[in-house]
């Protein structure tokens, strides 16, 4: 194979041994292509059942799912713009599937970009909790915060960050934490040619010590107790096996409770490496969870201006038909606040963040102009079912042909007609049940309210 590097090929004949061979066949193959599927949006049973050519599920992560992209073109379709699913490498779903991540619990993603291993966890807290997303640099941190709206994870904390300053502001403050580190990429030669051809062997070793750095800096933000999913997409045992031994070795209160390869030429992946780690000490139980209060006795801390609090229960009468109806759609424990025009809801065991370059301190709800409440697409997309179902709306079918249509329209930021009996406000527009984005209604029609960076692209 001419594309891939021989010092590449060399090195990987002597890592694999007898295996070789296959490895190398493995280059030859069809891509396995994947999705993990949000349980709270969907069953993955259903999502198989709507849509042809999706399934298998994906052996090592409950809710992954294989798809056949000779069938389906998944990112086409109103599902994925309703955060139904994330399209993910299949290899990529295991780091995140590791972590035993449960109800309640803090988790630091910590090179998080562009999101797939932050939907898993934050899927898994289910709006419980607390999920901190970060990458350092700012236009993949963009596109991260994307996503962390796309996908309603209302729980979560977008920064652009390093590690470093990560841990001086959240000193042992998390249950778990994931580092999907940088690396040599040498998994993304199938899918990115023009990668393994720009690759040079010494990116090994200046990945391995960039790793080391990152997880030192993940270390002080571990609790004690608490467990570490080291990853990445890449083959040298310099940024795998030994990257973590050097770590444990330096870091005598972590223990390596396992470590596992996804090799391309023995499972359906593009290859991948995970190591799982716990960090001992006084606060050691494993059964321990940060606790939080139950639904029934939350109270709201709402901080609004009264001119500020009334633009929003004026809105929330004309959509959910009450004023105070919004705060059934907050997680108990936090607080509003308003902070330069946004409307948020912050975790109430947020610590300052005076400091760090922080592109989302909590669930944006909306923005405040000329008095007046505009909901935000990430309110749209967090809102739970239930009061999806209790809102002003118009439901569209993906299974029906006219649904489709006007769901497309929609999506290309396109006025589409107003619902029956609609004649003014906002609406939230559906299909099948879940929530696409807001819109206003003006006699007979909506004004399109989709946001234009998140808009449906033919092609």
């Amino acid at each position: 194979m001419a594309w891939l590097p021989e010092a590449f090929l060399a090195r990987m004949e002597r890592q694999l041994g007898p295996d070789f061979p296959a490895f190398l066949a493995s280059y030859h193959a069809p891509r396995a292509t994947g999705l993990y599927v949000l349980p709270q949006r969907m069953a993955a049973e259903e999502l198989a059942a709507r849509l042809p050519g999706i399934g298998p599920p994906v052996p090592w992560a409950r809710h992954g799912l294989y798809y056949d992209e000779q069938v389906v073109r998944p990112a086409k379709h109103p599902y994925y713009f309703a955060g139904a699913y994330y399209i993910q490498e299949p290899s990529a779903m295991l780091p995140a599937e590791w972590l035993p991540v449960r109800h309640g619990e803090r988790v630091l993603d910590l090179c998080a970009a562009p999101g797939g291993k932050s939907v898993q966890l934050g899927s898994r807290l289910a709006g419980t909790g607390l999920l901190v997303v970060n990458d350092p640099h700012p236009e993949r941190a963009r596109a991260l915060l994307k996503n962390v709206e796309r996908y309603g994870l209302i729980q979560a904390v977008v920064l652009c960050e390093t590690p470093d300053r990560i841990a001086r502001a959240f000193p042992e403050f998390f249950d778990h934490v994931l580092v999907d580190a940088p690396c040599s990429g040498e998994g993304m030669f199938r899918k990115l040619p023009e990668m393994a051809r720009s690759w040079r062997p010494e990116w090994v070793s200046a990945y391995a010590r960039q790793q080391a750095e990152i997880l030192a800096g993940a270390a002080l933000c571990l609790r004690r107790g608490g467990h570490l999913v080291y990853s990445t997409c890449t083959f040298a045992e310099e940024e795998n096996e030994l990257q973590v031994a050097q770590f444990a070795d330096k870091h005598s209160d972590f223990t390596v409770l396992a470590t596992r390869r996804l090799w391309p030429h023995q499972v359906a992946g593009e290859g991948h490496f995970a190591a799982l780690l716990r960090r001992g000490g006084a606060r050691g139980d494993a059964d321990q969870i940060t606790t939080r209060p139950g639904p029934e006795s939350a109270s709201h801390d709402v901080r609004l201006r009264r001119e500020v609090a009334s633009a929003v229960a004026a809105w929330s009468s004309q959509v959910f038909g009450a004023a105070d109806a919004w705060l059934r759609a907050l997680p108990p424990g936090g607080r509003v606040v308003e902070r330069s025009g946004h409307i948020l809801w912050e975790h109430g065991e947020l610590p300052h963040l005076q400091g760090l370059r922080v592109l989302r301190s909590g669930w944006l709800l909306g923005t405040i102009t000329a008095r007046r409440f505009r909901p935000s697409q990430a309110l749209a997309m967090g809102l739970p079912k239930a009061m999806v179902a209790d809102a002003s709306r118009l439901d569209l079918t993906a299974m029906a042909h006219e649904g489709w249509e006007t769901s497309v329209r929609y999506l290309r930021g396109e006025t589409i007609p107003a619902p029956a009996g609609c004649s003014r406000g906002w609406v939230l527009v559906c299909v099948d049940g879940l929530a696409l984005g807001w819109a206003q209604a003006a006699g007979t029609w909506l004004k399109n309210g989709y946001p234009p960076g998140w808009r449906w692209v033919d092609g």
